[in-house]
């Protein structure tokens, strides 16, 4: 299996230039798992008071490996 680093990605737009805030992860399942506990709520909602409602929280696997689970090798019968 292979894990790929996963971005927890705020983006928002302030005076005409989107601007993004980024928690990096080593697995999807560790950014996904901060989305549903709602890990990133307060910097949102903090920066949807300010910005308004152009703004979006998103998972975003990149192509980078982080990690390769690979099988242990069998011992060789007798």
């Amino acid at each position: 299996m292979i894990y790929y680093y996963t971005a927890l990605v705020i983006s928002y737009t302030l005076n005409d230039h989107t601007t993004k805030a980024v928690v990096w992860y080593e697995r999807e399942r560790h950014c996904q798992e901060a989305m549903d506990k709602r890990l990133g709520d307060p910097i949102y909602n903090h920066l949807y008071e300010l910005y308004g409602t152009d703004i979006m929280m998103t998972c975003e696997v990149t192509d980078q490996v982080s990690f390769v689970l690979r099988p242990k090798l069998r011992p060789e019968g007798e």
